[in-house]
């Protein structure tokens, strides 16, 4: 979910409105120097080594800049780094060499050292980050994870305040994007002014990217990014000011978007049956490599249960979800992998994978399962963000389980989403939804959710087979169909266990002022302001 952590907050709304005679309006043009934009997720933290949810991860998008970066396009080019290097030694080693005119946006210079400390604070056991998976590659992770190394073995040093130098445990096709939208700074030494407090106001935040952040805590539901003076390419940021507003309802920010008030919008659900009817040329729709999902406490009697979890699985009707629940562009999901991100042989990797609704299996699993569990009437609680997007899933969620499954009763847990994250982390939960968006186009970013060695398994889920497969494929140093295959195995196999449950595949929908120029929506990672114009 890189990945982003994303708890199901842009899971998508149906909204019931009674007319749209607002929908003749035309926005207005964009405000000189101000872009006013509108999203559905709060910021948790702007910390680099603890954001692990969609709406951090975008403010990351705006705020930083790793070695590495990606243009307009999507593409890979040179960030922080003088250039994008080739790698040497069997392509283990990356020895990149930082630019000589970046700064912070107190005027302190980024230095090589800014990046070490980061993957290592990041992957050290102490820290608790649920990100330190995405470093799972360099060489000594897996002894500083299991067998207690000391973190200074970390395969990332700096020879120089200008030289970064990283060693792999061995090749990873994706690293590139791994540079790009993973490995962000952190400025020493504010770390160790504000300790704890990093990145947790707009007071203790600083930034190395286009934009720094002004006016927000963790509980605004609005602030600024401001144009950020001390960024070496500021020349070429076309807007000083972004206003952003949290708007999750749908109508609402439609409203706002079509009477003016705002550039661009997020929305989602129903409303874009007559939007595309008056404002088409407005709607910018994606799709994106996110995919939602249950997960499962493997300690809880009930939700640990493999045949309770197949039932549920397949008592979901996903294309009626997708279609007509949300009605957004977002599609069901055929396994944990989205489709669109990698071909095997020619075909989506997806290709004769599928989570079909049948009834009957639903019903005879369900019967193993009380039988198992030693209990008729089964009770699952479900946590979800409480929001509008949650809204519409849990209501399908709970009618559909109960309906095929009248033995089983859902209980919707509503709370706010630091509350739902927290859950999860403390493993306080029976089952949950959440979703994970990539950084890196490949599949083991989804895989990971289920697998036992994975920092975001939340569920605490073990399977012998399904991790011996990921360990095959993190043998693999190439981009192939050998590893893909492997990948499209994993896959199969969590879909039959549901170490994880997916549900379905989201697309990435905005409103968009004809006026703004260049702001594109890439499958992975996020859109980029500095590009905006």
């Amino acid at each position: 979910m890189n990945k982003k952590l994303t708890i199901g907050v842009i899971l998508a709304a149906v909204v019931l409105v009674g007319g749209y005679s607002f929908l003749n309006n035309q926005p207005k043009n964009t405000t000189g120097k101000t872009l006013n934009v509108t999203v559905q997720n709060t910021i948790t933290t702007l910390d680099p080594n603890f954001a692990d949810d969609v709406g951090s991860n975008w403010a990351e998008t705006q705020t930083l800049q790793g070695l590495y970066t990606m243009d307009a396009k999507g593409s890979i080019v040179a960030g922080v780094a003088d250039k994008v290097v080739k790698p040497t030694k069997n392509n283990t080693v990356y020895r990149i060499k930082l630019k000589s005119n970046q700064k912070w946006s107190d005027g302190s210079q980024v230095t090589a050292n800014d990046f070490v400390a980061s993957a290592k604070r990041q992957v050290d056991p102490a820290s608790k980050s649920t990100r330190s998976n995405h470093f799972k590659d360099l060489a000594g992770y897996d002894a500083i994870r299991k067998q207690g190394a000391n973190i200074n073995t970390l395969g990332i040093k700096a020879p120089d305040a200008k030289t970064v130098e990283i060693t792999l445990s061995h090749p990873v096709p994706y690293f590139n994007f791994i540079l790009a939208n993973q490995l962000y700074p952190i400025n020493t030494d504010k770390v160790k002014e504000y300790g704890k407090k990093y990145g947790q106001t707009a007071a203790t935040t600083v930034s190395n990217g286009a934009y720094q952040i002004k006016k927000w805590n963790q509980s605004a539901t609005t602030w600024q990014f401001e144009k950020n003076p001390h960024y070496a390419d500021a020349k070429d940021v076309h807007y000083q000011t972004i206003k952003t507003t949290v708007v999750t309802d749908a109508t609402l920010a439609s409203k706002q978007y079509l009477s003016g008030k705002v550039d661009e919008a997020e929305i989602s659900g129903s409303v874009l049956t007559d939007l595309k009817k008056t404002n088409a040329a407005d709607i910018q729709s994606k799709q994106k490599g996110r995919v939602v999902f249950i997960v499962w406490n493997s300690t809880d009697k009930i939700a640990s249960n493999t045949n309770f979890k197949r039932a549920i699985s397949y008592a979901i009707d996903r294309d009626v979800l997708a279609k007509q629940t949300l009605a957004d562009g977002s599609t069901a999901a055929k396994s944990i992998i989205p489709s669109g991100e990698v071909s095997v042989a020619g075909q989506d990797l997806n290709h004769g994978l599928d989570l079909p609704f049948d009834k009957k299996k639903a019903q005879d699993y369900l019967k193993q399962a009380q039988s198992e569990i030693g209990e008729k009437k089964l009770k699952l609680t479900l946590n979800m963000a409480d929001t509008d997007a949650y809204k519409s899933l849990g209501v399908y969620l709970k009618q559909r389980i109960e309906t095929v499954l009248p033995d089983v009763t859902i209980e919707l847990n509503r709370m706010p989403l630091n509350a739902e994250i927290s859950a999860f982390n403390n493993r306080n939960f029976q089952a949950g939804t959440l979703s994970w968006s990539t950084d890196y186009n490949d599949p083991i970013d989804f895989l990971d959710t289920a697998y036992s060695g994975g920092a975001i398994n939340f569920t605490k889920w073990h399977n012998k087979a399904y991790d011996n497969l990921i360990d095959q494929i993190n043998a693999q140093g190439e981009a192939n169909d050998k590893r893909y295959n492997l990948e499209k195995k994993a896959a199969a196999l969590n879909n039959d266990l549901n170490g994880v449950t997916p549900l379905y595949q989201v697309s990435n929908v905005h409103l968009l002022n004809k006026k703004v120029r260049h702001l594109n929506y890439p499958v992975v990672g996020y859109q980029n302001y500095k590009y905006a114009e």
